[in-house]
């Protein structure tokens, strides 16, 4: 299995931290959706309360909050390409459900309530 990263996103300041998961951790988030309120226990933040906003798989298809599944799906989509016409461009692609699985890779989430010591200790920063 490849290792899992949580990349959280601190919409005081504006920053993003990437904090590796542990493995039963992930099992604990195994079967939680997009847009489930989670405990930072599980990310060794106690205090904190953190949302699920998306993720990817491990072969690169991202998550999409539509899709009720755990798996992975093809499905229709109509992009806007700025082109006049009576037709938008249509294309099939492959999105993953929006249930956790042990299959995820990145797991993107926000912060919603902040504990009592600052995130940025023992977590690697990455700035946008």
């Amino acid at each position: 299995m490849a290792n899992t990263v949580a990349v959280v996103a601190d919409t005081k300041t504006g920053k993003t931290y990437k904090i590796e998961v542990p493995q039963e951790s992930l099992n604990a988030l195994t079967g939680r959706k997009i847009g489930d309120e989670v405990d930072g226990i599980f990310l060794n933040l106690p205090g904190y309360k953190l949302t699920i906003t998306g993720g990817s798989s491990v072969d690169g298809f991202p998550m999409k909050k539509d899709l009720p599944i755990q798996g992975k799906k093809r499905i229709l989509v109509k992009y806007s390409s700025g082109k006049r016409g009576k037709r938008g461009l249509r294309k099939r692609v492959t999105f993953r459900g929006s249930i956790v699985g042990p299959d995820i890779t990145q797991l993107n989430m926000k912060i919603t309530q902040y504990g009592p010591s600052p995130i940025g200790q023992g977590t690697e920063e990455k700035k946008e």
